[in-house]
């Protein structure tokens, strides 16, 4: 099997997004659970942990304090109902890091269970290649302290210069004593990571050790972070290599592989290569930071929902207004990071809508991201948009789009 993360990490991340069809169709537990012949397997994977998580409602009552009534309110309230951690917490009258304990177990007995249910081996598919042996308590406990990191700090964010500075200092000791050199350079003006101080400075620490201990004396490492299209970019660099390659570095025990599901924890991804004697890690992780605000002019109310949903559970927010008359005044009152413009909208012409939008000194420097049925991406640009969606588009196309917007105007 692929690197596509443990059972458990996987079911994890599915039930936080249940409620999201785009993400749930390319997940693992799809395959894992034979559901790719279904007509809609997105909605066929929900049904199935839905279902799982109603299995262990308990048959009578057992009381408000049972394990079994406890697992089955931490599964349901969390991930059907999607309430929030104090919220749950609150109705089972414990401490939200009492909840967190109960979350990890019960997730693990769901896994468990779904196992059973679809009679799959200990690791579907002969095992993803990184998963966890569960004889092993101390994976059991390093497994179970990665889910309640995932769950409870999963809105926390960092700043990306001060995380990686602490990192290297921390190192320089160890890499003074192989002779090895060290160096950070970081872009200007790098927005906030979509993942918490603590845990940007541990996957930093990981792959800079590794990449130390798998240099000869006098080799260098090197530490660069940019703004990309995809996000936050963390590159390690090291060489040169007595050995070029990470494959020693990339068993469960290694601070490489730790990094990797800390990442993936987090929403993002870990490529490691060899290019010429170089070892390269790169990290990618999400932007984060203060919410972002996003005017939708849109009169169909249908492709509004559908927004509404696409941008469920991301830093985007999503405001409407469907009276193309009240735009300009809205934009203006609002000051919106981003504006998202049909320009099939009735009694107003969509297009000088756009050029009074760029017109206005409120507005003039907001982007503006024109969606509709159109093929007409050059006429967009040619009069003011910043970015092209033509409809019906994913959820990933269209997050691609506001994400690459962002991303555009946190650059100096």
């Amino acid at each position: 099997m692929a690197d596509e993360g443990t059972f458990g990490e996987e079911l994890r991340r599915a039930l936080n997004h249940l409620h999201e069809p785009e993400i749930l169709r390319t997940s693992p537990l799809v395959r894992w659970l034979a559901l790719e012949a279904e007509e809609d397997c997105a909605r066929a994977l929900r049904i199935a942990l839905e279902q799982a998580i109603e299995a262990f409602r308990p048959a009578s009552d057992p009381g408000p304090d049972s394990r079994e009534w406890r697992r089955y309110e931490v599964l349901s309230g969390r991930y059907v109902q999607g309430r929030t951690q104090e919220s749950v917490a609150g109705r089972l009258g414990i401490t939200p890091r009492h909840l967190r304990r109960e979350q990890a177990m019960a997730l693990q007995a769901l896994a468990g269970y779904l196992r059973l249910l679809y009679d799959l081996p200990v690791a579907p598919d002969g095992g993803p290649a990184h998963e966890i042996n569960p004889g092993s308590q101390g994976n059991v406990e390093i497994n179970r302290e990665m889910l309640w990191l995932a769950d409870s700090l999963r809105d926390g964010t960092s700043e990306v210069e001060p995380a990686l500075r602490e990192a290297m200092d921390l190192v320089q000791a160890l890499a003074q004593q192989r002779a090895i050199s060290l160096s950070l350079s970081c872009s200007s003006a790098i927005p906030l990571a979509g993942a918490p101080q603590t845990v940007l400075r541990q996957i930093v620490l990981n792959l800079v050790t590794a990449a130390i201990r798998n240099l000869s004396p006098g080799g260098r490492v090197r530490l660069f972070a940019q703004v990309e299209a995809e996000g936050i970019a963390i590159i390690v660099t090291a060489s040169p290599c007595s050995q070029p390659t990470w494959e020693c570095l990339k068993t469960v025990d290694t601070a490489a592989e730790m990094s990797r599901r800390l990442v993936e924890l987090f929403e993002g991804k870990l490529v490691l290569s060899e290019l010429g004697g170089i070892l390269v890690a790169r990290v990618i992780l999400p932007l984060a930071g203060r919410r972002v605000i996003v005017l939708a002019i849109e009169d169909n109310t249908d492709t509004l929902q559908l927004w509404r949903r696409y941008l469920q559970g991301t830093l985007f927010t999503l405001v409407e207004e469907t009276d193309p008359q009240q735009a300009l005044i809205r934009a203006a009152a609002l000051h919106p990071d981003l504006i998202i413009l049909d320009v099939m909208l009735p009694n107003i012409d969509g297009w000088a809508l756009l050029r009074r939008l760029r017109s206005d000194p409120s507005t003039a420097s907001t982007p503006i991201v024109v969606c509709t049925v159109l093929p007409q991406k050059e006429l967009a640009l040619s009069l003011g948009a910043s970015d092209f969606i033509q409809k019906p588009a994913t959820g990933r196309e269209f997050r691609a789009v506001l994400d690459r917007q962002i991303v555009a105007a946190a650059r100096p």
